[in-house]
């Protein structure tokens, strides 16, 4: 049960959120320059710079558009003090809070766990995610990478033993989740009537102030 539940714990922490990056700085680096493990991948999406910024700024309202879409895993993503919290289905569970951030960067950290009656309490793990990209046009381009280390000795030695089965679930979680986020994406950027077609409320509200009404242009081919 924690060679198959284990290398899932983690993924919580590929998701977004706030705060201030002096409250965190200490442990971000521990996990920078000790990762039990590190997972690279290279990102390309057909986007102009100032709506992928906005989409990595506003996980909560993004996650809203998820359920919208009925993608899967079918993520809960709720606003708390010092950033977001997440959990799906499965048991996963994490809080997650920016902590740097550049024209053509965004760096997060995230605490994230398996919320399952089978997998030990103490099998818990800290991460950073680092997404560096650059853009031509309407297209954007670079690279995320994740660090990740257990909270602990336990943690740490079952996660290099399953460190093959963990990248391996993380890839497969990372390209599904961001091809579907993709869809969303073009939708924004190409037919944003029709995301707003399916809003109401308060939704409506945050959506039109994240990405105005006039601000929105159809990506050029």
């Amino acid at each position: 049960m924690v060679k198959r539940s284990l290398p899932v714990t983690i993924a919580a922490i590929l998701f977004f959120g706030t705060t201030l990056v002096q409250a965190y700085e200490v442990r971000v680096e521990e996990v920078i320059n000790n990762p039990t493990v590190i997972y690279k991948k290279a990102l390309s999406v057909d986007v102009t710079l100032g709506i992928w910024n906005r989409v990595l700024d506003n996980p909560c309202l993004m996650g809203r558009l998820w359920e919208i879409y009925k993608f899967q895993p079918s993520y809960k993503v709720t606003k708390v003090d010092t950033g977001i919290h997440v959990s799906d289905p499965s048991g996963i569970t994490g809080d997650i809070r920016r902590v740097g951030q550049s024209d053509h960067a965004r760096t997060f950290y995230g605490t994230g766990r398996f919320d399952h009656w089978a997998v030990p309490s103490f099998f818990t793990a800290n991460g950073v995610a680092i997404f560096e990209y650059k853009t031509d046009r309407n297209r954007l381009s670079g690279e995320v990478k994740i660090f990740m280390r257990g909270n602990n000795g336990i943690s740490r030695f079952v996660m290099k033993i399953f460190s093959g089965i963990l990248t391996r679930r993380i890839n497969n979680r990372i390209e599904n989740n961001l091809e579907d986020m993709k869809k969303i994406i073009r939708d924004i950027a190409n037919d944003p009537h029709k995301v707003r077609e399916a809003l109401a409320g308060q939704l409506m509200s945050d959506f039109n102030k994240v990405f105005p009404v006039m601000e929105i242009k159809p990506a050029k081919e």
